[in-house]
């Protein structure tokens, strides 16, 4: 460990002179600029305090010497050439202080910036602070990103921050999880010890990151076994287990991906998206902060697009903003992509090209399932870059949900299964059946939707009974039959579209 008669032998050291005290009564851990005095009251034990002009119009030496005494200071640098007094060489002596006078033609800075090289180049120093950064970054285990930071900056002395990118020759050390990179820990200065310590600052992130992922992957996991389940009380049991809160009031976001899953391995731009605006999603939709939800928004795949799912203690209410209010004559997916900016496109250009359904608040496990189904039947009606409320499509809500039905799907493909019999018209029945039975059974307006001579109109509408094995004429079958088409054209269709699949 340095002392000040060792500092006083280095480089930057060489331009101070001892005017008063031990040069070697405390050992010195740490080399501080003061500016006003009351800095030196805070000053750590063991620091060699460097005086600029300033703090000394404040205070007289004597002063000085006394409040360093007290701080158990190893030393004090006055701005430039000094006398001395037998006072002050009393008084350093008797508080065990090295009073030092620096150069004049040396800036303040040069002098901290040297002096303090020279006190971390120090081994013992090095290995001390080391080791107490280290075993205080592993007394935290359990602690969130911000409070190891905090610490770890506090213990070497340096700030530490996080960032996506280290920019070019930045001191930097790389994050991983899973071993893959996932973000660094930078910092400013050559500090031997807080090279160090980064590493063992990024390992920690590192395994933090990565329990933090596993246990927000057991909890979509324990989300989507509740979705599918049969019996929602075992299901709602293991979901509470692992932190999905149930049991609360619920809103579901559903965002409907026109491109699917991605492969496996490969970046999901649209779930990037949804957890990057599901914390201003609470906001937008008029349920308040994401500080008035009684847990994290829980973002996942499910289906065909992301689920996010926001959950409040008490019964909330999904309101437009105040601009929207006074559209009440506007049509529900005018008032919906009105409001579309302000729910997806704070989250990037990418989530622009997506449609998205808003739920109902519902209470509960079931209310959970039930919101959900809600947000992705609105979904399917949504067109890209807009936003349908289930609370909003009125008399469109029932084919809504059967469209976001699952069981209501296989039905509907299990009733229209044997058109696929058809041969070349097999790619037409669906649609010209839908014309006709939204035609009321008019051939010719549905040869007019379908562009076609009714006279084709006729002739598919015979094979199409033929291979379904039904009468047209009676109105239950009608209804069954017309309810079938819209639930699967809904769902293979463009959301938010009503535009047929090619008919000729």
């Amino acid at each position: 460990m340095r002392r000040v008669s060792d500092l006083l032998r280095t480089p930057a050291g060489r331009r101070l002179t001892l005017v008063a005290g031990p040069w070697d009564a405390r050992e010195v851990g740490s080399v501080v600029l003061v500016d006003e005095m009351r800095e030196l009251t805070t000053a750590a034990p063991g620091a060699l305090a460097i005086l600029s002009r300033h703090a000394m119009r404040s205070c007289d030496v004597l002063d000085a010497l006394r409040l360093a005494g007290r701080g158990g200071l190893a030393g004090i640098v006055l701005p430039g050439p000094s006398g001395t007094t037998p006072e002050m060489v009393e008084l350093a002596r008797r508080e065990r202080v090295a009073l030092l006078a620096g150069a004049s033609d040396h800036s303040l800075s040069d002098t901290v910036l040297g002096l303090s090289a020279a006190v971390r180049a120090d081994p013992g120093l090095l290995l001390r602070r080391t080791r107490e950064a280290i075993d205080g970054i592993g007394a935290m285990e359990g602690a969130g990103e911000e409070d190891i930071l905090r610490a770890a900056s506090a213990s070497v002395g340096v700030a530490y921050v996080v960032a996506g990118l280290a920019g070019p020759g930045a001191n930097a050390t790389v994050i991983r999880v899973g071993g893959r990179p996932d973000g660094y820990v930078c910092w400013e200065g050559e500090d031997p010890a807080a090279a160090i310590v980064a590493q063992v600052v990024a390992t920690t992130l590192g395994r933090v990151r990565a329990a933090a992922r596993e246990a927000e992957a057991a909890r979509e996991r324990a989300l989507l076994a509740l979705l599918g389940a049969k019996d929602t009380r075992i299901a709602a049991r293991r979901a509470r287990h692992e932190g999905v809160p149930v049991d609360g009031w619920h809103v579901a976001v559903f965002l409907r991906d026109p491109g699917g899953d991605a492969p496996p391995g490969a970046a999901d731009p649209v779930l990037r998206e949804a957890r990057g605006i599901a914390a201003a999603l609470p906001g937008a939709l008029g349920l308040g902060g994401t500080a008035e939800l009684s847990a994290p928004p829980l973002v996942t795949r499910w289906q065909d697009g992301v689920l996010v799912l926001l959950t409040a203690d008490e019964r909330t209410t999904i309101d437009l903003p105040p601009a929207q209010r006074s559209s009440a004559q506007r049509s529900p997916a005018q008032r919906s992509s009105a409001l579309w900016p302000s729910v997806v496109g704070a989250g990037g250009s990418a989530a622009g090209g997506t449609g998205a359904g808003l739920g109902t608040c519902q209470a509960g496990p079931d209310g959970l399932r039930r919101t959900a189904a809600q947000a992705r039947a609105a979904a399917a009606r949504a067109a890209a870059g807009e936003v349908v409320r289930f609370d909003r499509l009125g008399v469109h809500a029932l084919l809504a949900e059967l469209s976001g039905s699952e069981s209501a799907l296989v039905a509907a493909r299990d009733m229209l299964a044997p058109l696929e019999r058809l041969g070349a018209l097999s790619a037409h029945a669906l649609p010209t059946l839908k014309a006709y039975l939204d035609s009321w059974g008019s051939r010719t307006r549905a040869a007019e939707l379908l562009s076609l001579h009714p006279n084709a109109v006729a002739h598919r509408i015979r094979r199409i009974a033929e291979a379904l094995d039904a009468d047209l004429s009676d109105p239950q079958t009608r209804f069954a039959l017309q309810l079938a088409c819209h639930v699967v054209l809904d769902y293979d269709c463009l959301p938010g579209t009503t535009t047929t699949i090619s008919s000729s």
